[in-house]
């Protein structure tokens, strides 16, 4: 156990130098391996401003019953989007060759309006301006990101590499549509269907991820911003892929995300 006060932006640099570098850890040294999600997240902050990036909105991940369940979490993981790494559909997206890369299929969120932080604040239609699908590209600075512990993944932004972001499939909130999108959903890999919708208690629920999102963002003090995006956690089963060439389609109603790797 470390014997000094976690020092979060130690941790920071060291992760920072990896996703530079794109290399990764197996670990996190002792003396900078945060012990609980508020040493992560203040880590992440840290991460975060040392890039010297703009936040152009927020990732949610193991939200569904399931996954909470599982780890021992009242709430999904938060990480920060940097606004460079957003990106429309068609986009060709460069990734580091030498390691597997996680995609996932989400509902998203842009936000209508700022709202400061509010403890117990819900969720109301007026807050949103669209909503989209996205693939979010999951790529850590360890090794397995399973093993590390949940501290240190949240210190490295919950895996954050790349948001591809759809066109809007509904202005405002629509709950009917949201639940069309989610049945209707697939995701082909290189014009193979690789994954659909999740069923039961696999099923993440985008409007309660974004409620988990304004009780994080009341917790840390954190004024959620019009036009940020909110990517809600995994619609379809995620699965890996690994080096370039590929071509992913997520197609849902009559509409279509795409991506080139």
């Amino acid at each position: 156990m470390p014997t000094s006060p976690f020092d979060p932006a130690a941790t920071a640099e060291l992760l920072l130098d990896q996703w530079r570098r794109e290399t990764q850890l197996e670990a996190l040294p002792v003396a900078l391996r945060p012990q609980t999600l508020a040493e992560g997240y203040a880590a992440q902050d840290a991460l975060f401003r040392a890039a010297g990036g703009v936040r152009g909105g927020w990732k949610l991940g193991v939200g569904s019953p399931a996954q909470l369940r599982a780890g021992n979490l009242s709430r999904p993981l938060i990480g920060q989007l940097e606004a460079q790494r957003l990106h429309r559909s068609g986009a060709q997206v460069r990734l580091p060759l030498n390691a597997p890369v996680t995609v996932e299929c989400e509902i998203a969120f842009v936000l209508a309006r700022d709202l400061p932080p509010l403890a117990g604040r819900e969720v109301d239609p007026a807050d949103i301006r669209h909503a989209c699908v996205t693939f979010e590209l999951v790529r850590s600075r360890f090794v397995d990101r399973r093993a590390v512990g949940w501290p240190s993944f949240v210190a490295d932004n919950v895996g954050f590499e790349a948001l591809v972001v759809s066109a809007p499939f509904s202005d405002g909130l629509d709950a009917d549509l949201l639940r069309q999108v989610d049945a209707s959903a697939a995701v082909s890999l290189d014009g193979q269907v690789k994954a659909r919708a999740q069923t039961g208690d696999d099923v993440t629920d985008p409007l309660r991820s974004l409620a988990a999102l304004y009780a994080h963002a009341a917790d840390r003090n954190v004024t959620l911003r019009a036009g940020e995006i909110v990517s809600t956690g995994a619609m379809c089963k995620p699965f890996d892929i690994v080096g370039a060439g590929h071509v992913l389609r997520a197609t849902y109603l009559d509409q279509e995300l795409t991506l080139s790797l």
